[in-house]
């Protein structure tokens, strides 16, 4: 079952409601080679004892690197290995509209 007319025709004019793929976001086969890179040479989550499975971009996200014209926001410096908990965590803390982000310490 897919969304209503209404729902489709407003997702499709409304810029503010467009997702992009992550590949559209930049996340394409370069990335996917460099993060694995990057974890295997840094196993562990920063924040607790559990091994790392996302390269997290900390403390400027990809976007904003990007925005500042970056020649390479995806450097291993731009990045920190979290576990999905402590991303999940960190991510609803500090990203706008974050669903954390009211009980942020």
């Amino acid at each position: 079952m897919g969304r209503c007319p209404l729902c489709l025709r407003t997702r499709q004019t409304n810029p503010r409601l467009k997702i992009e793929t992550t590949a559209e976001r930049g996340y394409n086969s370069p990335w996917r080679r460099r993060r694995i890179l990057f974890l295997q040479a840094h196993p562990y989550c920063v924040l607790c004892p559990r091994l790392a499975t996302i390269a997290d971009h900390h403390p400027i996200s990809r976007r904003d690197l990007i925005a500042q014209g970056d020649p390479d926001p995806d450097a291993d410096h731009h990045l920190r290995p979290l576990c999905k908990t402590c991303h999940d965590r960190e991510t609803g803390y500090r990203q706008p509209g974050g669903w954390r982000r009211d009980t942020m310490p």
